[in-house]
């Protein structure tokens, strides 16, 4: 009776690691895949707070991200980027854009936050002069005061002469 217990005890021992063992082994490819990671550089500087989203949906977000990341492989869209000097882009995956392209190995580059460079076109619609202002980063990215209670403002002067003023209105 011993000896058919024990027969029955190895019988099934054998079949748990029959079944058992072809499965760890997808697992671990699975794992494997999963973590093929690639690096992101951020060229660009005050960068307080970066969020990605990758084209199945799931979203990275970093705080204080450091100059390069690691992300694992896919393509991703710059959502926001918020820096440090009170000032936020929120971009989305628009058609204006560009993907990021992470590969194992193949080190992308993001250009995003400062320097940041102002521009101002004005225009005229009969008797009203229209001034569009923007900020942009240095990946070409908008951005705008993060807090919009009090936005700029300007001053029109012909020669010394001060001659209007007024505040640009967001959007």
């Amino acid at each position: 009776m011993f000896l058919r217990g024990h027969k029955i005890n190895s019988f099934v021992l054998f079949l748990l690691i029959a079944i058992l063992l072809p499965k760890s082994d997808s697992n671990a490819l699975a794992q494997e895949q999963k973590e093929a990671l690639g690096e992101l550089k951020l060229e660009g500087e005050h960068v307080e707070r970066l969020v990605l989203r990758r084209e199945d949906g799931r979203t990275e977000r970093f705080e204080k991200p450091h100059e390069i990341i690691q992300l694992p492989e896919g393509k991703y869209h710059l959502m926001e980027s918020h820096l440090d000097v009170g000032y936020v882009c929120f971009q989305g995956a628009g058609p204006q854009s560009k993907p990021i392209t992470i590969a194992e190995n193949e080190p992308a580059v993001l250009k995003v936050g400062a320097p940041l460079k102002q521009t101002l076109q004005t225009r005229r619609e009969g008797r009203v002069l229209v001034l569009d202002y923007k900020l942009i980063g240095i990946g070409n990215e908008l951005y705008t005061k993060a807090d919009r209670s009090n936005p700029p403002n300007f001053t029109v002067y012909k020669g010394n002469q001060e001659i209007a003023s007024g505040r640009f209105a967001y959007g």
